[in-house]
């Protein structure tokens, strides 16, 4: 996919949106989900996770720790932060 593309797919769902707005730093995704939704309620911490599984997919954003099971620390990648600068 291109940047074009890449930014439409982010654009298309608020949620993946708020995330790749929220991770100007790598953080866990508990901490997104504070930091969009001011809480920590399952709700928005599945909206979240679901947001981070679909942009890992197309290579937005990527997993800093892959082998560890929870407390996973999630950053964009270097196309992440094109679509960013693109929003």
């Amino acid at each position: 996919m291109n940047l074009l593309e890449l930014t439409f797919f982010v654009k298309k769902g608020k949620n993946r949106l708020k995330v790749v707005k929220a991770l100007d730093k790598p953080m866990m995704p508990s901490e997104v989900t504070l930091k969009i939704f001011g809480s920590t309620t399952n709700t928005s911490f599945n909206l979240v996770s679901r947001a981070l599984a679909e942009l890992r997919e197309k290579e937005i954003v990527e997993i800093l720790n892959p082998n560890e099971k929870t407390g996973r620390i999630y950053q964009l990648t270097k196309i992440g932060k094109e679509v960013l600068k693109s929003l």
